[in-house]
């Protein structure tokens, strides 16, 4: 066994004793197992949020992306950055107090009690409906980190693709089942530091074996001359649609239910206020890291056949066994915390927000979380499925998977935070399907190269329930 397998296995058995450790006790409930009693403080929450917001994607397929587009890439991190600042200062304290006050224990619960408060209705469609639009995209997106994780295996230590995704799966289930939330934060938390830490460190070393800033921007325009423009080479009406897209990227913060889960499980307001400010540091260190360290893989390693393979080949190439151990460990740390975070969110979409009101039983908190487990394997083995069946890139299925999220839920819990007025069952749920038909379709037409099908898709159901919530409002006044 060589040293990178060693070190990666100590960090592997480290990651798992932490997912033990803490969830070591078991669940009590509900709120127990899917938001660890809503006890967490700052470095956890914002750290955690981090690494799920990030992903494999920001190993794999941010870094694939900018090796291809080049300095293009890094209109993203702005819209990103001011988008996670407005959700920890805008959204985030709203959000944790009224769970709290209603009792919500995710975002869709939160869409169907805050919906009743305001309008009465005591229907669960709005429920149902929101619970099936985030299976429908957390199975491909949870496939998209499994996949992130083969391809790493696979490069680093040539280990077989569909064996190391397998392991991956079966690995972050494990201790996801064990101890649910207090697992997956602690885990995330260790993860996310890691990976800072990988993007803080890794640009400057390989920047100086190139010869510096000035060499490196050299070499990468005598590539390609892409690599010296904002634009990725387009031109015109083009430029401007693409960087538009790419600045309103970040805004799909609003509508991820994996990443608004930290605001719920928020011990107090002062975990929000001192978390801004780490999630912020975070934020920048990492998203600016991917994007240089994709446009150094251009200039070292000219010729890949999958641009997706570029960090863990550059590191396996230039780097010492341990080192590799530490990076490898680094892209299992963004793998894990999103699959896990995901996962969790998943089963509760289908154990809470589904199985519950359809069976219409009241069930006791041991069957909860009994049902909620069993749910835990089942989308394990439907994600790994589709993850074995290598059907798109690792960029391309976050992004639409992302878009989808955005489009049906952020416009929706904007709306319900700060004009409840706005908001009624039919409103609620033709935004979000609205919302989503419009993006997917953007997306399925090839008009993402000209602007992020986010943009369309949010803009419309924002609209959409605007426009229903107005007519409703009226029709209530007339009667």
């Amino acid at each position: 066994m060589n040293l990178t397998i060693i070190v990666l296995v100590c960090y592997l058995a480290a990651v798992f004793g932490i997912g033990l450790y803490n969830g070591r006790a078991g669940a009590k409930n509900e709120e127990d197992y899917y938001l660890g009693d809503r006890s967490f403080g700052p470095l956890p929450t914002a750290i955690s949020m981090g690494a799920t917001d990030s992903s494999g994607w920001i190993f794999i397929g941010a870094i694939g992306y900018a090796y291809l587009a080049g300095p293009v890439s890094f209109w993203m991190y702005p819209g990103f950055a001011v988008a996670a600042l407005l959700n920890w200062l805008f959204i985030g304290p709203k959000l944790r107090r009224e769970s709290v006050e209603l009792g919500a224990l995710d975002l869709i619960d939160y869409f169907e009690k805050k919906i009743h408060k305001t309008t009465k209705d005591t229907s669960h469609t709005v429920k149902i409906i929101g619970a099936a639009l985030v299976v429908l995209f957390f199975i491909p997106y949870m496939s998209s980190q499994l996949t992130a994780a083969g391809k790493t295996i696979h490069s680093l230590i040539n280990l077989d693709y569909n064996a190391g995704l397998i392991f991956s799966a079966v690995f972050v289930t494990f201790y996801c089942f064990w101890g649910g939330y207090k697992s997956v934060i602690y885990t995330d938390f260790m993860q996310g530091s890691l990976m800072l830490l990988v993007f803080f460190i890794f640009p400057p070393i390989l920047i100086a074996k190139i010869g510096g800033w000035g060499a490196f921007w050299a070499a990468a325009q005598a590539i390609d001359p892409v690599m010296g423009t904002l634009t990725g080479g387009a031109a015109g009406s083009a430029a401007v649609g693409v960087i538009i897209g790419l600045l309103f990227y970040g805004i799909g913060e609003f509508g991820q239910p994996h990443i608004l889960q930290r605001f719920f499980s928020a011990k107090d307001d002062n975990t929000l206020k001192y978390g801004t400010i780490v999630s912020s540091v975070w934020m920048i260190g990492v998203m600016c890291g991917s994007s240089i360290l994709g446009c150094i893989a251009r200039v070292l390693l000219e010729n890949l056949d999958d641009p997706e393979y570029a960090f863990p080949v550059l590191v396996g190439q230039l780097m010492p066994p341990v080192v590799s151990g530490i990076v490898i460990g680094a892209i299992f740390a963004a793998v894990q915390s999103t699959f896990s975070s995901q996962l969790l969110v998943a089963v509760q979409a289908v154990a809470s927000n589904i199985i519950k009101p359809l069976s219409k039983r009241n069930y006791t908190d041991t069957q909860l979380v009994t049902i909620g487990k069993v749910t835990m394997v089942v989308m394990c083995v439907l994600s790994t499925a589709i993850a074995l069946l290598d059907i798109d890139s690792v960029f391309s299925l976050v992004v639409f998977a992302w878009s989808g999220l955005a489009s049906a839920f952020g416009p929706l819990c904007v709306l319900l935070i700060y004009r409840p007025h706005k908001v009624n069952k039919a409103s609620a749920i033709t935004g979000m399907l609205v919302g989503l038909s419009v993006s997917t379709i953007w997306y399925l037409a090839g008009l993402s190269a000209y602007c992020m099908e986010l943009v369309p898709g949010m803009l419309a159901s924002w609209a959409i329930i605007e426009l229903l919530g107005g007519m409703g409002s009226k029709t209530e006044k007339a009667r």
